[in-house]
């Protein structure tokens, strides 16, 4: 799946810059760098939890602490297409495991980089819903393990164009690094995700 992504990243990408290097005049084009901050949550495969019961009683249970944090960078080829590159940092996950009314604590913390086609379309009012679909590196740590390993970026959002303060934009957005965490020979699908607020500027 992920080798289809990004041969169809690549095709769209590719078309794209042709497109906009036929009409050098696009005012929609440019380099951009930006930055964001939102909430965090956290998902994960419920068959990881019942992996370690072996046999005794066992209660999960997690909270997202803190916020996410953001820094964008692209190039936008033109109305539609742009090429998103984005470095980011979660807020602690806390898990709480409880055996045999033992409570255990601990965090598990994510960091991730990915790239993007942010696909969508910006209206003459500066207005331009989009999608983001990508692939990248995570970064997972807790207490006495850490691991990296590749992510599927998946996002939507609403960006918006201030007209007043040329290249400036403001945007809103969940995006989410869906990942296969491994553990006991086994592999488990993960997502954190963010819903996040941001601000670009294009050059």
């Amino acid at each position: 799946m992920k080798k289809l992504l990004l041969v169809t990243l690549i095709g769209t990408l590719a078309s794209s810059y042709a497109s906009a290097s036929e009409n050098p005049s696009n005012k929609y084009n440019g380099f951009y760098i930006g930055a964001g901050v939102g909430t965090t949550d956290f998902h994960y495969d419920k068959s990881f939890t019942s992996s370690i019961k072996n046999n005794h009683e066992v209660s999960y249970s997690n909270k997202a602490d803190g916020e996410s944090y953001k820094l964008i960078a692209g190039y936008q080829f033109n109305r539609i297409v742009a090429l998103e590159a984005q470095y980011t940092t979660y807020g602690d996950i806390k898990n709480t495991l409880e055996v045999k009314g033992h409570k255990f604590t601990g965090k598990t913390e994510h960091q991730s980089f990915s790239l993007a086609a942010n696909l969508g379309y910006t209206f003459d009012n500066g207005l331009r819903p989009f999608a983001l679909v990508g692939l990248g590196q995570i970064s997972v740590k807790a207490p006495g393990f850490k691991d990296d390993g590749g992510l599927i970026r998946l996002g939507a959002g609403l960006e918006y164009q201030i007209k007043q303060v040329p290249g400036l934009g403001i945007r809103t957005a969940y995006e989410a690094d869906f990942y296969t965490l491994e553990a006991d020979n086994k592999d488990y699908d993960m997502s954190v995700g963010s819903w996040y607020l941001g601000a670009t500027y294009k050059f």
